[in-house]
């Protein structure tokens, strides 16, 4: 016998809970969606709870009543009696484990910007596609259950409802909810979805990268500080004249310490923008400004060491400074736009010429000015701070000078 007008009845007066009531309450969007049949399924699950226990005590009882006489195993019953506890059990509600989920409908439950980044960082994106695929794949269930109200108590009466990824599982995949609405908020408060995040954006690819290029490139502009106090102190150290006249003979001028100064301030601009992940494309683009200007003030560097035609070696490792920050320039313009330095793009960085680095890097402070102006004053400097002579944009080296032009930084 199934599910019929009579057990809802019976339940009914047995102060059953009502599945309709308990869901307009706790998931109101979820109600909206559900067929007739899915809830009448959550209302049977209810009834279940109330009428079985007393329909298997009523049955019992009959069954004992029945009882006329007893040798061993063989029992005497009466058969109107029997019939009556026979009747008594058609009233059973048959539950299985799986009716207490529910597959829903998750695409008529979803906010309209449920899978709308929040940040520029290229990872939100590509996570919350695999969100979507993952609720397209597991299912959004409507779970019910039975909590305690106290301790090893439930009440046959009390029901709560939520929805979970999957049909089943513990807390880690219940959506957190408060009206049954699919939100962005949601979604990424669900523990499993949330851990994902903090995995696949927080210390995603694209933030490891960006953060261990910023690493690196403060690094090699302390080496370009050190290298630079190393030649200060021993111009300090020379016997009086010498380092002028040798500075005229060669038509040096020794940069100041301060060429240093900006691109730090350009790193800090980028570490400051990069807070939270929330906007990785002016972190990345500071990134880039920061190296180009670390990379011409170490040539600037190097041209004085040349023009003076003494330590060499001095120059060797000021140029590996220029080398590097080179390097990362072409990192993060590996791809354009808000996808910084995307998946691979060490590799597909490598072999850039110097000019169209400069290139490159102009054309990506021009978009990012036109979208915020107030980069303007940091990000114009890049191209009159101080290099070394004979180009206009990065003004990487001398003209003439053999630099490995149109090969990549590698190749020096």
């Amino acid at each position: 016998m199934g599910y019929t007008r009579e057990h809802r009845q019976k339940a009914a007066a047995l102060n059953a809970a009502d599945a309709k009531a308990l869901l307009s309450k706790s998931l109101p969007f979820v109600l909206k969606i559900l067929t007739p049949a899915q809830l009448e399924q959550a209302q049977r699950v209810m009834d279940a709870a109330v009428v079985n226990p007393v329909v298997k005590k009523e049955y019992e009882d009959l069954r004992k009543k029945s009882i006329r006489a007893q040798s061993g195993n063989v029992i005497m019953r009466d058969e109107m009696i029997e019939r009556q506890a026979d009747k008594a059990w058609e009233m059973m509600i048959h539950v299985h484990p799986a009716d207490y989920s529910i597959r829903v409908d998750f695409t008529t439950l979803l906010a309209p910007d449920a899978f709308t980044p929040e940040t520029d960082n290229p990872d939100e994106a590509a996570y919350l596609q695999k969100i979507k695929k993952t609720l397209a794949g597991s299912g959004v269930w409507l779970r019910i259950g039975q909590p305690q109200v106290s301790a090893f108590v439930i009440d046959p009466r009390v029901f709560s409802v939520w929805l979970s990824v999957g049909s089943d599982g513990d807390d880690f995949v219940t959506i957190p909810t408060p009206n049954g609405q699919l939100t962005h908020e949601a979604l990424l408060k669900t523990k499993t979805f949330g851990a994902g995040y903090s995995r696949d954006v927080n210390h995603g690819y694209v933030q490891q990268e960006l953060r261990r290029e910023m690493d690196r490139l403060w690094r090699e502009i302390d080496a370009g500080v050190m290298q630079h106090g190393i030649l200060s102190s021993i111009r300090r150290r020379a016997f009086p004249g010498v380092t002028t006249i040798s500075d005229a003979l060669g038509g040096a001028n020794f940069p100041d310490s301060s060429i240093w100064d900006y691109p730090r301030r350009l790193v800090i601009r980028a570490r400051e923008a990069n807070v939270g992940g929330n906007n990785v494309t002016v972190s990345r683009t500071y990134l880039i400004a920061a190296a180009i200007v670390t990379r011409n003030a170490a040539h600037l560097l190097a041209e004085y060491i040349d023009d003076t035609n003494s330590g060499a070696g001095k120059a060797v490792a000021v140029l590996n400074v220029a080398k590097t920050a080179g390097e990362i320039a072409e990192i993060g313009l590996a791809v354009t736009g808000a996808a910084a330095v995307a998946r691979g793009g060490t590799k597909m960085a490598a072999g850039r010429a110097v000019s169209e680095v400069d290139v490159l890097a102009e054309k990506e402070f021009s978009k990012a000015i036109a979208k915020d102006a107030t980069l303007a004053p940091d990000l114009k400097g890049v191209w009159t701070a101080p290099g070394p002579k004979g180009k206009i944009l990065g003004r990487g080296v001398k003209p003439n000078q053999s630099n490995g032009a149109g090969t990549g930084w590698h190749k020096w």
